[in-house]
Order: structure tokens, then C-alpha cells, then sequence
């Protein structure tokens, strides 16, 4: 490729095409033609390790012509079971080794393709041993796992009896391995599965520019393929530890399934600085987590696409771009955290064109406060904001603040509410004009995530044992009493009403493995401001398949309602007395097994209340299709519905809500928390097809963006 950026490569068997991600119409086929069936196991630099049958391998760069290099066969005894593969740096390096991570033995088996010996064969050296375990099954004491190359070095993940550590290889020039162990790796708590039973995880070790990188990744949803979660850590060879990398230093990370690659996107366009791409597996597209802001953004780097039977695409990256990045001069880690007390630290610059002309400056500070009174909320915000001298207006209080929002015709009765810089601040973006501000969360809360959202109210989580709510436009914090730890990291939650309110329940969903005939809730209902005043722990089990699914249940006419990951949908009742004894709680769970899923396959569910009916949204494969249903109690059934009339509804994974659009045209909508050209997609069930700026045409959800901690809220002073 004339492009020295990064490129894609689709593969069928022995026929391939690269895709450049700087130039998508940029393409070329190629073939191999050394191997029968070849897979591609390992890649560095443009370089790709070849296997077949784990008997026969071949290194080969799709840029240089007659570019094989055939190893020798493999022939162990027992036969190896190989699940990891690496090439640790082109062929011509002198550290370059094609290793190979066995589970039979717990062994490595390596060669050196540079070797000059016309005898060179692999050698495989043994780490583990054979220890038996409690069911009495033989196994072995340890094994590593995603090794990679940095800075020279060569380290992996050591699974032990004991847990995971960081443990560094050195391959001797006498064949010799030598295992050193550094640390151990780092226990992710994650920020909420909401209530997922079924979720997979990913990790990698990454060389990013001599830095060694841990990227943790936690999927989602009916195939797992919905990214809920990304945490990139940095390991400090100091201290021996880790800590969170707040960025990843300008430069951009690719994974794939054979491993990984570092680009820095000065060399190329197409590329966007601190993100990191990946694929899935059985999808075309090419994903990025951005580590600053937190969105995911998913796009087709290609058009068209490669046809159904083709695999998902691999990393193909230029030798000069990768490894041997090295960070501009000057380059530094910037603390972008929020801080309202650095708003508008400048002086306004005041241009005269005589002596009698007459700045703003110049006016009575209770005339500059008249002139602010006659704005609206945001440029309120921005005409304080200005300069030090305008500073002097006085800041508007959470009500006086939320008054001048409500008056202002033009603005939506809910925004989206993302969790910014490390989750000590919350944005806020008006789904219809983009109009957004600032707002740092309470100090008692920064680090929570939202755990669910109603009106007006954020129940919020530290993912340890400590819930509260929050109501941001009035800054009141209500603590609840402590939780076991699964409720505050990975149950689906809800409340019923107002926090404030001695009716108020709130209640976390957690589920056990199912059994091949039966499902089994766990239930932890409390309420925060009358009756039991602590979380009751309590599980109930049904004679029937029900997979909690990863939102949020409803309230709806007194009960909760789920809906599962496969489409089916259960009930929840819960309901506190009083007697002599104390409180105590009465708990019903029912599976609906009458009501048929509508759709047997789809990419995303959502359930919710709107005009006074329980109401489903399913969406396709990449938002492909939308269909919204409305239960029919009476015949047990999904029936269709065309058109939601004057409503607006809002979802995502923690809240769904419908409300009466406050703005003309923007009714018979569904926004999702995703962004298109910097503005809010929504679908319209008037067009029936998908939109972000209320004219343009979104297909799918292929070149979108979205911010993985977000919600919907409603300014209330409740």
C-alpha cells in the first residue's frame, strides 16, 4: 500500500484483501500459495506467523514479494496442544523467536527463524508441573498466557493455583528459560454488569512505545457482543505495580486475536490518538475505545464489505510504525480533569477604537447582572465564563439554575448524562440542539458510576459496598445502608419513586447459573426512608429458562418487570409489612412463559413504561432494524406499534424513559446514547429509519459513537 497507516486484512481460506484504514477505497488481493488452508496465528510488524495443523509453520509479509520463510516441521511427543502463539519482532531482528505456549506439558516451544544452523529445529522447555486437585483430577501447578514483546523483554501472564501474576521470560542463548515474577496482575472491579449473568471477558498484554499495558475488556449481551466496559492499566517497573493509564500518550493500540500492535497517528490519517481498536470475532467492522473520553466508536473501514463467509479482519501494520514508535519530543501525560474553579482564568482583551467607545467592561457590575438575567441557562453559563471580570456576576444555585432550564422552550425535557474525567464530573447534552455543560460530581461520589436513573434522581455505586443517590440539580445526597459487594458492582437495579419518599424501594437483581430446567433470582430490596432499613438478602427460584438481561428492570403498576436476555419476560413483586415481630418482606417472582419473544435473534432489547402501557424495543444486528411492541395483558401477547404519538423516548442499559415531546417535531422518536457526527442518534418511527441532525439518513450504527457511561436524566428539584 502506498499508506504506511495500518490496514485491515479480510481473509477465505488462501485468498486475502487489505483494506487501508487511511484510504478505504485503497485495496488490493492476495494470495498464498506456500500452504494448504494456512491460518494466521501471530503478526508483528507486517510480518504474519502461518500455521497448519500446528505441524507446519511459515513467516510471511504480504508486502515484499517472495517473502516466505518456511520453519521446520513440528514433531513432539506427546503432541503439543497449542493456545498461544507470538512472534516477538520481524525476521533480520536479533531478538526475533517464534514461540509457542503448550497446555499438555505446560511448556514453551521456540526457534529462532534467523538461526543460521541448516539443522535449527524447535526446542521445548517445560514450566510446570503436575499437581492433582481436589476433584482428583491431574493438572498442571501453573501456565502462561498472552505473552508479548516490550522494550526488549518478554513478558505473560502466569495462571497459578494462587491467582494471576506478571511474570518476565528470558530465553537463553543456550536454550535455557528463565521465569522471573514481578507482580500480581490487577483485580479489576468492574464498574457495573448490570445484573449480567453472561458476559465474556478479554484481556491483553500490550507494548505500547516501551510502556507494558494491561486492557481489560468486559462484553455484554446475547453474543457478546456488546462492549460494557474498557480499563487500560499501566504497569510501573518501579514500584512493581499498576495504576490506571489516563492515555495512552498520543498514541493508538490494535488488537486483534493474534495479538497486538502500536501505531502513532502523526505517520497517518484514519487513525484517532488514545484510542484503542480491536475486532470482534464473526463481525466486519473495526472497533476503537477512546481511553480520554470513553466512547466506543465502530465503523467499516471498507465498502464494500467483504461477503459473509469471509472472517473478521486482522491488524496488518507497517514495520516502521510499530514497535519502534518512540513519543514526540516534549510529549506528557495532561491531567484533563475537570475544574470549575479554572473557569474562565483569563482577562478579557479589549479592542478600542477611540476613547469613547464603551465596553461591556465598562457597565455597572448590577448592569452586567440585568444583562445576564435576560439569558437564557447556557449562555448564562457562558457569558460568566468570559473572562475574571464577568466572574464577578453571581453564580446561579442549583434552583435558580433549573428554573432559567425549564423556561427556556427551546430545551429537552431530558438530557443525556455522561460520566466524564474519571467519573468526577457529569456532561450533560441536549439530545436535540447538542448544547451541553459541565458539572462536578459531589467529592463524597467521584469514582461512582450510575447505577440507575429516575426522576431527577442518580442512584449511584463506588463499586465497593456504598450506594446513594444523588440529585444533581439540588446537589442532595441520600446514603443508603452498606450492600453486599455483588449488589454495588453487578446487579441490575431500580427504585420505585422519589428517594425522599417513605414509599421508595429500591431493589437489586443478580441471578445464579440456571439449570437446564430451572432459573434462580437473587433479590435485594431495602428502602431508604421507612421500613427495613437494611438490604434483605433474599433468592427465589422458578420451574423455567429465564437469563436476566443487562438493564435495568421497570417499574410499572406496582411491580418490577424484567426483560431477559433472550426476549422473555418475568414479573417481580415486592412488598414490606409490618407486625408485631418487625418488618419482613413478601416477594413474588413469575416467569411469563405464555408470552413468545417476538424476535428470537436480535442485538439489543430494551423495556420500559410509555402512555401507560409496558413497552419492548428490539434492535437488529448493528441497529439494522428497530421494531417496539406493547403488551397486550388481556391475550398475553407483543403487538406491534406503528407510531408513539406526541411521546419521546429515551433508552440505554441504566434508564428508559418516554416522555410527552416538549419540542415541536420531535415526537414518534427513540434516542439512543450514541452520536453521529457529534450530534445524539435517534430513530424515527416516521421514516422508520435512523437520524442525528433531524435531515441526514444514519444506515446502522457503523460510524457512530458511544459513550459507555451514559444515561438519561431529568432536571428535577424533587
Amino acid at each position: 500500500m502506498s499508506n504506511p497507516g495500518p490496514g485491515l486484512v479480510y481473509g477465505n481460506g488462501d485468498q486475502r484483501i487489505v483494506f487501508s484504514l487511511s484510504n478505504p477505497k485503497e485495496n488490493y488481493p492476495i494470495k498464498v500459495l506456500s500452504l494448504e488452508d494456512p491460518m494466521i496465528v501471530a503478526h508483528s510488524c507486517g510480518w504474519f506467523l502461518l500455521s497448519q495443523e500446528d505441524t507446519h509453520f511459515s513467516l510471511w509479509n504480504p508486502t515484499i514479494s517472495n517473502s516466505f520463510i518456511h520453519l521446520p516441521p513440528l514433531s513432539l511427543d506427546p503432541t503439543p496442544r497449542i493456545k498461544h502463539y507470538l512472534l516477538t519482532s520481524p525476521p533480520g531482528h536479533s531478538d526475533c523467536k517464534v514461540l509457542l505456549f503448550d497446555d499438555v506439558l505446560g511448556s514453551v516451544i521456540f526457534i529462532r527463524p534467523d538461526d543460521e544452523d541448516p539443522h535449527k529445529e524447535w526446542t521445548q522447555v517445560q514450566y510446570a508441573k503436575s499437581v492433582t486437585n481436589s476433584e482428583g483430577e491431574e493438572v498442571k501447578d501453573q501456565y502462561l498466557y498472552g505473552c508479548v514483546s516490550c522494550d526488549g523483554d518478554l513478558y505473560a501472564i502466569n495462571y497459578t493455583t494462587q491467582g494471576r501474576e506478571l511474570v518476565r521470560l528470558s530465553v537463553e542463548r543456550d536454550n535455557n528459560l528463565v521465569i522471573e515474577h514481578l507482580c500480581k496482575m490487577p483485580r479489576v472491579i468492574t464498574l457495573s454488569t448490570v445484573g449480567a449473568l453472561r458476559f465474556r471477558i478479554s484481556k491483553w498484554l500490550v507494548d505500547c512505545c516501551g510502556e507494558l499495558l494491561f486492557v481489560y475488556m468486559l462484553f455484554i449481551g446475547p453474543e457478546y457482543k456488546q462492549l460494557s466496559e474498557v480499563h487500560v492499566l499501566k504497569f510501573d517497573s518501579v514500584v512493581m505495580s499498576w495504576k490506571r493509564a489516563e492515555s495512552l500518550r498520543g498514541q493508538a493500540v490494535f488488537l486483534d486475536a493474534m495479538g497486538d500492535s502500536t501505531f502513532n497517528p502523526a505517520f497517518g490519517k484514519g487513525v484517532e490518538a488514545d484510542s484503542v481498536y480491536f475486532t470482534l470475532p464473526s463481525e466486519k467492522g473495526l472497533y476503537s475505545f477512546n481511553v480520554t473520553d470513553g466512547c466506543l466508536s465502530v465503523t467499516l473501514p471498507c465498502s464494500p464489505v467483504p461477503s459473509s463467509h469471509w472472517g473478521s479482519p486482522m491488524i496488518l501494520m507497517p514495520h516502521h510504525s510499530s514497535r519502534n514508535n518512540v513519543l514526540p519530543a516534549g510529549e506528557e501525560e495532561q491531567d484533563k480533569k475537570f475544574d470549575d474553579k479554572k473557569e474562565g482564568s483569563g482577562s478579557a482583551k479589549i479592542v478600542q477604537a477611540d476613547d469613547e467607545t464603551t465596553s461591556v467592561l465598562d457597565l455597572p457590575l448590577d448592569c452586567q447582572v440585568m444583562i445576564a438575567d435576560c439569558l437564557n441557562l447556557f449562555d448564562y453559563r457562558s457569558f460568566r465564563a468570559t473572562c475574571r471580570d464577568f466572574r464577578l456576576i453571581p453564580k446561579l444555585q442549583y434552583r435558580q439554575a433549573l428554573q432559567r432550564f425549564k423556561r427556556c422552550p427551546s430545551s429537552s425535557k431530558v438530557w443525556l448524562l455522561l460520566s466524564v474525567n474519571d467519573m468526577s464530573a457529569f456532561k450533560f447534552v441536549d439530545p436535540v440542539h447538542g448544547t451541553s455543560f459541565l458539572m462536578s460530581v459531589p467529592e463524597s461520589l467521584k469514582g461512582s458510576v450510575v447505577r440507575c436513573s429516575r426522576n431527577g434522581w442518580l442512584l449511584m455505586s463506588d463499586r465497593k459496598s456504598s450506594m446513594s443517590f444523588l440529585n444533581p440539580f439540588t446537589n442532595k445526597i441520600i446514603k443508603l445502608s452498606k450492600t453486599p459487594i455483588e449488589c454495588a458492582s453487578s446487579y441490575a437495579m431500580a427504585f420505585t419513586s422519589l428517594p425522599t419518599s417513605p414509599d421508595c424501594i429500591v431493589l437489586g437483581c443478580g441471578a445464579f447459573p440456571p439449570t437446564a430446567t430451572s432459573s434462580k433470582l437473587r433479590i435485594l430490596p431495602a428502602t431508604p426512608m421507612g421500613g427495613p432499613p437494611n438490604w434483605i438478602d433474599a433468592s427465589i427460584e422458578r420451574d423455567a429458562i429465564f437469563q436476566i438481561n443487562n438493564s435495568s428492570p421497570v417499574f410499572y403498576k406496582e411491580r418490577f418487570y424484567l426483560l431477559g436476555l433472550d426476549g422473555k419476560l418475568s414479573v417481580l413483586k415486592c412488598v414490606h409489612r409490618e407486625d408485631d415481630l418487625g418488618f419482613y418482606w413478601i416477594i413474588t417472582w413469575d416467569i411469563l412463559e405464555r408470552l413468545e419473544t417476538p424476535h428470537k435473534s436480535f442485538y439489543q432489547n430494551f423495556l420500559l413504561g410509555c402512555d401507560g402501557k409496558l413497552m419492548s424495543i428490539f434492535v437488529g444486528e448493528m441497529g439494522e432494524w428497530l421494531q417496539i411492541y406493547s403488551l397486550d395483558f388481556t391475550e398475553m401477547r407483543w403487538e406491534k406499534v406503528e407510531s408513539i404519538g406526541n411521546y419521546v423516548i429515551y433508552v440505554s442499559r441504566s434508564s428508559s424513559v418516554a416522555i410527552e415531546a416538549r419540542i415541536t417535531g420531535t415526537n414518534n422518536r427513540i434516542y439512543f446514547p450514541r452520536f453521529h457526527d457529534n450530534c445524539i442518534l435517534y430513530y424515527s418511527l416516521e421514516t422508520r429509519k435512523f437520524h442525528s441532525d433531524g435531515q441526514s439518513t444514519v444506515e446502522s450504527f457503523y460510524n457512530t459513537k458511544e459513550p459507555l457511561l451514559a444515561t438519561w436524566i431529568e432536571p428535577l428539584c424533587s
